[in-house]
């Protein structure tokens, strides 16, 4: 994993897997408000934002496919995500960060770093 198109493929990911967790703590954001309608229920400015930085989300992780010298990367890269929304989590929500959840992250590493070995 070198070179100057992997270093592009891995930033464009870390951007992509931003924008896909921080849309889920929009979505999250949203579950959580009471509305009086079915319609504004669904039809938000959280869930319209939340699904349209995910569908960039998407966009993003298609082109980092073009830059990634194998295929195999991508998924790996995308573990990210766990970590991300366990960090907005804790900052927007107030989450607590268990025990499990940090043995959770640092699994995740070990297992990004054993494939990139």
């Amino acid at each position: 994993m070198t070179g100057p198109n992997m270093t592009l493929c891995v930033l464009i990911m870390i951007c992509s897997e931003l924008l896909a967790s921080s849309s889920q703590i929009l979505l999250k954001k949203s579950a959580g408000i009471e509305y009086p309608s079915r319609i504004k229920e669904y039809l938000n400015r959280y869930v319209i934002c939340g699904y349209g930085m995910l569908f960039v989300s998407m966009m993003l992780t298609i082109l980092a496919y073009r830059f990634a010298v194998s295929y195999m990367n991508i998924p790996v890269l995308e573990t990210m995500g766990y970590i991300f929304v366990l960090i907005l989590g804790r900052l927007v929500f107030r989450e607590k960060i268990t025990l499990n959840k940090s043995l959770g992250v640092i699994l995740i590493f070990c297992g990004i770093i054993l494939f990139h070995m």
